[in-house]
Order: structure tokens, then sequence, then C-alpha cells
């Protein structure tokens, strides 16, 4: 009777073993299910072991496995073994991040394995890793391996003496982080600025943008999101340059269905005609975001007889097809204020915050105002005109407003002949046209030629009732146009004999609190 027992015992022995090595290989593939069910047997087994009197002392191992399996559920009644993630499994073990628990000093070495792109995303998890992702010590060496790869450098002692401890703690934080991020950019800031101190003194812009632009090989391209939140990048299809702005254009590729969108993002590029093999992926500005959803983000712009055109955010225009919402083409018309800066110096989901340079002038009474205006579409100039001076008059009620007037409807001899007004477009081997709407530029400047107010945008011609007493008999249209900064009005009248318009009214408002702030004075 004895050894019986002893046999009995040997033989659980052995099976436990047995199941505890089933039992690891489970666990790396992750049956938990399987694993829990496999416990509780064990668990019965000790329960009913002699020690524990609670078999009788003949019963053999086989019999009580059989009995304590009736309570074990069948494989037909078992439920489906759930996957669970490791880091679940490790939660449940642990008390809190793990990660937060780790020195500094562990962290920062692990980091130091990261590439630049790498170190640069991962300080936004949150507020220890972007401490500590901004370090000096880890961006100076990655400086140091980024100029080591350029085709001319310095010499090696003359670079470690230049990144060495001493020098990389006196520095002020974030130094060499913006230093590698210019190196990796491709461009250098001060040969390009240089070039845009240069103004034209016609329409206040720096005289070289497109030389700028196109020697930096900077382009532009739009990224569709669509409700999934699929992504779907477009590169420029052709750019009309003009004074002071320039026209993109988007028509080529295959495009989705309008109402299958949510947003659409702007981005600058710096695009090299030849790269590299091996390139790293190329940094991107953003410039604009915007909303594609239809209610109150776009209004009816225009339409031919193939496509109908809509308007967002008073600077992108999106065609589509008739009878479906399938895209035809896109533009975008951006003005030359700070375009360099805002093709380069922004990041992928930020765009460029422009610093705020006015120069206190408090004597803003006499001060005399500049306004260049450019009416265009992507094939021509339709119109371009500048006024100066001007100056500024109060506007009721509560003289909240103040208003330049360029062209007075009054004076006959101000008011200006204007060609056709039309909006062409090219998409898919087929052309168009859409009446009455093109691209605006507007640049207001202060006396100083400095810019006070930058609108680009594309505009629609409205008929009204005759409203203005003008010598002209002919059908008079509208132009508004209205952003945060400032209102434009334009009044145009149809001259059936010598088929032009006329421009007899040309007027800008402007808060008067706008003015206070570029001046730093009182009105």
């Amino acid at each position: 009777m004895r050894s019986c027992r002893v046999r009995s015992k040997a033989s659980r022995v052995i099976s436990k073993e047995s199941e505890l090595k089933h039992l690891e290989l489970i666990m790396a593939t992750g049956l938990v299910e399987f694993l829990l069910n496999l416990r509780r047997g064990l668990v019965k087994d000790e329960e009913n072991s002699p020690a524990r009197g609670g078999t009788r002392v003949g019963e053999s191992s086989r019999a009580r496995r059989r009995r304590d399996d009736t309570s074990m559920p069948t494989p037909l009644q078992r439920e489906p073994c759930k996957t669970r993630p490791a880091f679940e499994l490790c939660a449940k073990g642990s008390h809190g991040n793990y990660m937060e628990r780790l020195p500094s000093e562990i962290i920062l070495k692990i980091f130091s394995f990261l590439d630049a792109s790498s170190l640069f995303n991962i300080s936004f998890v949150n507020k220890r890793f972007h401490d500590l992702a901004n370090s000096n010590a880890l961006w100076s060496v990655l400086y140091a391996s980024e100029i080591e790869k350029k085709m001319w450098r310095p010499p090696v002692s003359m670079m470690k003496e230049a990144v060495s401890s001493t020098v990389v703690e006196e520095k002020p934080a974030g130094y060499w982080k913006k230093l590698l991020l210019k190196e990796m950019a491709g461009y250098k800031d001060t040969m390009w600025k240089t070039e845009l101190k240069h103004m034209n003194p016609h329409t206040g812009m720096p005289a070289l943008t497109e030389h700028v632009l196109r020697r930096l090989d900077i382009q532009w391209e739009i990224t569709l999101t669509n409700r999934n939140g699929r992504e779907i990048v477009y590169k420029q299809t052709h750019t009309f340059f003009e004074d002071s702005s320039v026209t993109v254009c988007w028509n080529h590729g295959v495009w989705p269905l309008m109402y299958t969108l949510n947003t659409l993002q702007l981005h600058g590029i710096m695009c090299p005609a030849s790269p590299a093999p091996g390139d790293k992926p190329r940094w991107r500005s953003l410039i604009r975001k915007t909303a594609l959803q239809r209610t109150g983000r776009w209004s009816f712009f225009g339409a031919d007889r193939l496509v109908k055109v809509l308007q967002f955010d008073k600077g992108i225009i999106i065609g589509l097809w008739r009878g479906n919402w399938k895209i035809a083409f896109i533009m975008v018309n951006l003005h030359f204020h700070k375009l360099i800066e805002r093709s380069l110096l922004g990041s992928r989901f930020c765009p460029y915050m422009p610093a705020d340079d006015s120069a206190v002038d408090p004597d803003c009474s006499r001060h005399g105002y500049t306004l260049h205006i450019v009416l265009h579409n992507p094939v021509r100039q339709i119109l371009c005109r500048r006024f100066s001076p001007l100056y500024t008059r109060r506007v009721m009620p509560q003289r909240e407003f103040v208003q330049l007037i360029a062209i007075d409807f009054a004076n006959v001899s101000e008011h200006v002949p204007v060609a056709k007004i039309s909006l062409p477009w090219q998409a898919e081997g087929l052309k168009g046209e859409v009446e009455r709407c093109c691209m605006m530029t507007l640049t207001v400047l202060d006396e100083a030629q400095r810019p006070f107010w930058c609108a680009s945008s594309t505009v629609k011609m409205y008929s009204r009732q005759r409203v203005l007493e003008l010598e002209y008999e002919g059908e008079q249209f509208i132009v508004l146009y209205e952003d945060a900064e400032g209102k434009v009005k334009m009044t145009f009248v149809w001259m059936e004999e010598v088929q032009h318009y006329f421009l007899v009214q040309l007027v800008t408002i402007f808060p008067a609190d706008k003015v206070q702030r570029h001046f730093s004075g009182e009105c």
C-alpha cells in the first residue's frame, strides 16, 4: 500500500513537470485562456493530494485526473483563446509605467541610439521626454556626425574642439538642435535672407523672391486626408508667378470623391531636381490646413459646362466634375510676404509664426499708405495698379474703422479699364473657363514701405442693382473680400460697346485697433 502511494506521488510530480514545460510554451504563444484552465487543474491536484487528506490512499493519479477533468470545459465547450498584448501582461505585474521609474541617465543612453528625426518626434511624448530629448549632449553628437558627411568639413581636431563637453554645456538649451535642423534642411539662412533684403519699389515685396524659390527648389504639395485617416499626397503640376504672388495648380493624378475627404493640408518642401540615392525624407513645412466638411466650410464659387468650383478659406479653390463629386483640379494663390519662411521654417504639423517686427511710431495721423493690387488668373494678368499716397478716414458708426479710398466713383479720371475677368482651368486633357472670377493679390504698405496688410485670394463678381449714379450705361458688378485684417470693395461696370469692364470704385477698410497695434499709437 505504501509503495503504491509513493508511485502515485512520483507520477504526479512527473506529470506536473511536463505540464509546466507545456505551460512555458503556451505562454510564449499568448494563449492565456488555456493557461488559466491548466492552472485551475494543477491547483485542484494539490488540493486533492494525500498530504491534504483530499483522496483515498489507494486512488491512482489517473483516476483523480479523470475526476478533476469533469469540472474543466471540454474542447467543444472551451471559449476561444484571446491573445493579449505583451504590454498588458507587463502592466498587471507592475505598478505604473516602468519608463517613469528609469533613471534619466538610462533614458539618455537609449535616446543616444536614435537619429535626429526620431529624437525630434519622441520629444512630444511627455514633458520628461521633451526635457531629455532636447539635451545639448545628444544634439551636439548628431550635429558633429552630420557635418562629417558634408563634402567639405573642417579638420577632425577642430570639430572635436567645437563640440567638446565644455563648449556644449556653455551653449543655451536647443542651440545644437537648431544648428542640426538647419543643416538637415539643406539651406543657408544668411544667403537667402540677404537676397530677400532687396525690395521691389513697385510692390514692396522682396525683388528676388521668385529667384530664391527656384534656386532652393521649393515646391508645394497637398495632402488629402479621408474620413478613415488615410493620407494621399499630390505634387504640384505647374505654377504661375506674378509680381507679388504665385498660383499653384494640381490637376494630375487619381483624385478621390469630394464627400469622402476630411482635411486638406498645404506643405512647402525642398525638392531637388536630381535627388541623390539614400537621401533623407524631405522637410515639410505646413502652410495651411483646412477642413473640407460641407457645413460652413465652403461656398459655391462658379461653374461652366464641365466643372463647378468651390472656395475654401479664401485662398483655395477646388474644381469638381459636373454630375459627380470627383475632384478635377485644385488651385491655391500664395502671397510673397514671408512665403519662403512659411515654406521652410515650419514643421509638418505647425506653421511658421513670424515675429512682430513693427516699429513704434506714435504719430499715425499723417501716415501715407501705398496700395498695390493685382487681378490675375493662372494664365495671364488682368489688372495691376499701384496707388500712393493714400490717407485714412474714419468710418461710422462709432468710428471703429478707417478706410482708404484708392478709386472714387465720383472722379471719372480715376476709373480704370479692365480686360475680361475669368478663371481658365485644365484637367485630364480638357479645358474650360469660369466667367466673372479670378485671383486677387493685395498689398498695403505703410509710409516706411513695410507690409501693413497682405491678402491673396480668389474673388467673384456679383451682379447688383444700379446703385452708383455714373456716366456709364451698363450692368454693375461688385467684388467683396473680407478677413480678420480688413475688407476690400470693388465696383465694376460692363461696357457692352467696347466689351470691357471699368473699375469705378476701390475701397479698403481696416479696424482702427489694427492701425493702433501697427504703429503703437493713437489715431
